[in-house]
């Protein structure tokens, strides 16, 4: 099974109709709510920022609260990385090679 993408930050797929649009509250085509969405795109980028922020202050420990819960939301291939390496940088180094070796996607 192929790892959800993470959400896209410019554009949404309608979970209803599949139209893809810039991100808005109702769908262009069938009306849906998209809010929760929404939502959840901002909260998922909001935490990888705050694991990245945190990789580059030197606080793996933090990174790697932030890339859980990223995986959490959207376990994808880019939160995968995340994990990987603040599991790295704290020092263990099995769950790394762990999380290195999961399937991706084919590319």
């Amino acid at each position: 099974m192929t790892p959800p993408p993470p959400p896209d930050p410019d554009t949404v797929r309608c979970p209803t109709c599949r139209a893809s649009q810039p991100w808005s509250d109702s769908c262009r085509r069938c009306q849906s709510d998209l809010r929760l969405l929404r939502a959840f795109a901002a909260s998922y980028h909001r935490l990888r920022r705050s694991s990245l922020r945190s990789l580059r202050a030197g606080d793996p420990r933090a990174a790697r609260v932030a890339a859980r819960a990223c995986m959490a939301l959207s376990p994808s291939p880019d939160a995968l990385r995340l994990l990987a390496v603040s599991s790295l940088l704290l020092g263990d180094p099995d769950t790394a090679l762990a999380l290195a070796r999961r399937p991706r996607d084919p590319d």
